[in-house]
């Protein structure tokens, strides 16, 4: 076990098995009755999903990832953000999920804490703000 996001990036920055990164996205202004889980969080009607094939975008959320450095930790996360990556016959290879604040999450099953909020602060600059859409 363990929060190393690396073994997805080798060398010079390919990718390792990653074809496909999806992102999902709840805003935090959205009132729900429970804390989600990361399977609530991408069946839901009101949640948005962003995909991208493109290598760069991949690997700039990889890095992104690391640079918030996820550790193991005790606790649950409520789901706001979903990153599921998967390889090109579209298996999952690694998920993570993360509460609103960028704070907790869980990586590949394992929950996480995160040095500071720049892995979701990123999020919200490349696929939007928790607005509430109505």
């Amino acid at each position: 076990m363990g929060a190393d996001v690396s073994t997805t990036v080798v060398g010079n920055g390919h990718k390792t098995g990653i074809a496909k990164l999806t992102v999902y996205h709840l805003g935090k202004l959205v009132l729900t009755e429970s804390a989600l889980t990361g399977e609530v969080l991408e069946g839901r009607p009101d949640t948005e999903k962003f995909e991208s094939t493109d290598p760069a975008v991949i690997a700039e959320v990889l890095a992104s990832i690391e640079r918030a450095k996820p550790k193991p930790a005790d606790g649950e996360c409520d789901a706001r953000w979903g990153l599921v990556f998967s390889d090109a016959s579209d298996t999952r290879v690694r998920t993570l999920y993360l509460n609103a604040f960028g704070t907790r999450g869980v990586l590949d099953g394992a929950p996480v804490a995160f040095a500071d909020d720049s892995l979701v602060q990123y999020l919200r600059g490349k696929y939007g703000e928790d607005f509430v859409l109505s």
